[in-house]
């Protein structure tokens, strides 16, 4: 099972500014400047041999991830990282086939569905997109986004087959050899988590999603969703303060991340939904300070923390 992220960002888009651009040019100058960097060889070796933060950038798309597994492609949202993965297909795998692809969706606020009007797969008819979620009239609710009020091109002039599937809230389905089992989350609106299982390995997509009541079932319902699994990706668009001052704001901290993943055995953590008012230094700030954590509270554990950043593979 093959994992890409296309976008990782939640709210808005936000490419970086000037300033921030500036700040890291700044940053890679200094070292360079004491360093070797006369022959085209050493100048990429400099480059590899960077800190993470300065080698790329978390990226500024909402929420998108690519799950390749059993010859299937599946789409997890559809933010704004999805015109880039569309732009992809489109020019790498379209070729005149016909595409059949699977889009499960948390739920339905914008930055998980702007990119979609943007999806250029979705605009050739031997194409079939099929959509899923628990919640209802998702037809009716990307027909509304797409309201000639809101956007020139409507939903049906997009000359893709689209297929929508309602799902059964807490339930599992299978596509041919993958499970996936969706899960309700505490968010305004609702969202759904999803775990994905194929041929052993497992990953859990729980994004947009608020652990401020925890009662003993909520617990030991959430943790028994990611109980064991290989990789967690999990919504850290706050710190633990921002957490607790923006109440029934849906979303959460990279350290009741960690706390989860211990609870449950996760062997890896990746922090998503990266608040867009924090640029690179602040999140990769953030990161450290939840290994930091991880450290303190949870010497014995190897859980892996990183970031969740566009481009990112992972190969379970």
């Amino acid at each position: 099972m093959k994992i890409r992220f296309w976008g990782v960002r939640g709210s808005l888009p936000t490419p970086p500014s000037n300033a921030q651009y500036t700040d890291k040019l700044r940053n890679i100058l200094s070292k360079a400047a004491v360093s070797d960097i006369s022959t085209p060889v050493s100048r990429e070796a400099f480059i590899k041999n960077l800190p993470e933060i300065e080698r790329m950038n978390v990226g500024g798309n909402t929420a998108c991830l690519e799950v390749r597994a059993d010859n299937k492609l599946i789409i997890f949202d559809m933010g704004s990282g999805i015109v880039r993965l569309g732009n992809y297909l489109n020019e790498y795998e379209q070729n005149g086939k016909n595409l059949d692809i699977r889009i499960f969706l948390t739920h339905t606020h914008w930055d998980h569905i702007h990119g979609f009007p943007f999806f250029k797969p979705a605009f050739l008819p031997q194409n079939t997109l099929t959509f899923y979620s628990p919640h209802p009239n998702l037809q009716e609710r990307l027909e509304y986004q797409q309201d000639f009020r809101f956007f020139p091109i409507s939903l049906s002039h997009m000359a893709s087959k689209k297929v929508f599937v309602q799902l059964e809230k807490n339930s599992e389905i299978k596509i041919g050899n993958i499970k996936i089992k969706n899960i309700l989350q505490y968010h305004p609106g609702d969202s759904f988590g999803y775990r994905v299982t194929y041929k052993g390995k497992s990953f859990v997509y729980a994004t947009d999603s608020e652990y401020k009541n925890l009662t003993s079932d909520f617990v030991t319902r959430h943790a028994e969703f990611i109980k064991n699994t290989d990789l967690l990706v999990f919504d850290a668009q706050y710190t633990l303060e921002e957490a607790i001052h923006k109440e029934d704001w849906g979303h959460s901290s990279a350290m009741q991340g960690v706390d989860f993943a211990i609870l449950s055995k996760v062997k890896n953590l990746a922090l998503f939904h990266h608040e867009p008012d924090n640029d690179d230094y602040r999140i990769h700030g953030m990161l450290k300070r939840a290994i930091e954590y991880r450290r303190a509270n949870y010497p014995e554990s190897k859980l892996n923390i990183f970031l969740a950043h566009e481009d990112l593979i992972i190969n379970l």
